[in-house]
């Protein structure tokens, strides 16, 4: 639990700064997503991020461009899997969250309340 911890404090503020940074837009209804399917798309996010910070190193000591490029479509293959596993969610619906959420203040506002409730939870300890 206390190593995941920091990965989704961090997640949990890259979301705060995001949403305190965007330009309002014009605003869509928070209300057309349930709360199951703002935490699946938390739960696919924590997912993803997860998988990021294990690709980053594998990407950033590439040989050279062409094994880059190899490594950033695997990773991009392996974010999609993340989604697509979580129960709830699709792609094309995590992205349409993702999407509405850069022009919603209240679905923002929603979208952070999961993530802070998803990490006052107490988390399962980790198989080694």
């Amino acid at each position: 639990m206390k190593r995941c911890m920091p990965l989704l404090r961090a997640l949990l503020l890259a979301v705060v700064l995001a949403a305190a940074t965007l330009a309002p837009g014009p605003q869509a209804a928070a209300d057309e997503y349930s709360d199951a399917m703002l935490e699946a798309f938390a739960s696919a996010a924590i997912e993803v991020s997860k998988r990021i910070e294990a690709w980053r190193p594998l990407i950033e000591s590439a040989v050279d461009e062409s094994q880059r490029e190899a490594l950033i479509e695997e990773a991009q293959a392996d974010l999609a899997r993340a989604i697509e596993e979580t129960e709830g969610i699709d792609e094309d619906e995590y992205y349409a969250i993702y999407d509405a959420a850069r022009d919603d203040e209240a679905l923002r506002k929603r979208i952070n309340e999961i993530f802070s409730a998803y990490l006052q939870r107490p988390q399962a300890p980790r198989a080694e």
